[in-house]
């Protein structure tokens, strides 16, 4: 079976600057060789990368590769239908860019968890809502943080997933 390991290292991500797409720099490593540089200037253009002096095989060889790969599809969203484009160079490296914003997302949330009281969708991105206790979750009584639990229960607005009046 054909495989390649195409990785983003020095991954630089600048959401600040994101007018639609992720602004991002990183360089491409194709089986374990840095091979060049991709970046997006986050104003809804395409995803460009860039080949360094002698690497061009590795990059072809990429992009030959992720050509054999299923089509990523989009699934409905934002009153747009379901849709899917074809595998290439370009599709992979803004995956794997989603990928860690997803990873990083994650994480905070994660942290977050550990002082907080947390309801909704995490998987879209602030609709959840949060009470935090300022300490950890584990160092207060079970019965304390359930009856804070049963409270905000009692106070979220029917077909709202994030929110409670508070």
């Amino acid at each position: 079976k054909n495989i390649m390991e195409i990785t983003l290292k020095k991954l630089k991500i600048a959401e600040h600057m994101s007018d639609e797409t992720t602004p991002f720099t990183a360089d491409i490593y194709v089986n374990g060789i840095e091979a060049g540089y991709a970046k997006n200037d986050g104003c809804g253009g395409s995803t460009y990368y860039h080949t360094y002096e002698g690497k061009r095989d590795l990059i072809t060889s990429a992009e030959r590769f992720c050509l054999t790969l299923p089509e990523k599809k989009y699934p409905a969203d934002f009153g747009m239908k379901a849709f899917s484009v074809p595998m290439n160079l370009e599709v992979f490296i803004d995956n794997l860019v989603e990928t860690e914003l997803i990873r990083k997302a994650n994480k905070k949330i994660e942290k977050k968890m550990e002082t907080c009281i947390m309801w909704g969708s995490p998987s879209l991105e602030g609709s959840y809502t949060e009470v935090n206790f300022k300490r950890p979750l584990n160092t207060i009584p079970v019965l304390q943080l359930q009856n804070a639990v049963n409270e905000y229960k009692k106070k979220l607005v029917d077909g709202k997933i994030g929110r409670a009046h508070v």
